[in-house]
């Protein structure tokens, strides 16, 4: 499920830990990917495949543009929790056609920042992409604000 557009607010952990707003506009789409791994458990009598599901992945991505205002500029920081490989809190709010309020939707979890790639392109933004992992053995969830 990857969500962008103005009703989106995105927080995240600095590399000391405090929970940073990102600037409206900075982000421009964030996945949120719960899938589960899939076992086939069919048996030699079976007319169809049957599956169970195992663990769930949740693996998030991040693109951006590239800003580093202190303290809660993008690259100061995911870059920042990326190279201390520390782990970070995600809050993700999503409003229902303006900025959320109590009950909205609220995705959130512990991380590890796995990858952080800025894209420099001549006369264009600087843009960057970041993937998130779980850091812990508990599934990041839904809630409410």
């Amino acid at each position: 499920m990857a969500l962008s557009g103005d009703h989106v607010i995105v927080k995240m952990d600095d590399s000391s830990g405090t929970l940073q707003t990102f600037a409206d506009g900075d982000i421009r789409s964030i996945d949120l990917g719960l899938t589960y791994d899939q076992f086939d458990v069919t048996g030699f009598g079976d007319e169809v495949h049957q599956y169970i599901n195992g663990q769930l992945r949740a693996p998030v991505t991040i693109q951006g543009y590239l800003t580093t205002d202190t303290p809660g500029g993008t690259h100061t920081v995911i870059q920042g929790a990326f190279a201390a490989g520390s782990q970070v809190s995600l809050e993700v709010q999503v409003g229902a056609n303006a900025a959320p309020t109590a009950n909205d939707p609220k995705y959130s979890g512990e991380f590890l920042v796995s990858s952080y790639r800025p894209q420099i392109t001549t006369g264009g933004a600087v843009i960057f992409t970041a993937t998130l992992q779980p850091a812990t053995g508990t599934a990041p969830t839904w809630g409410a604000v």
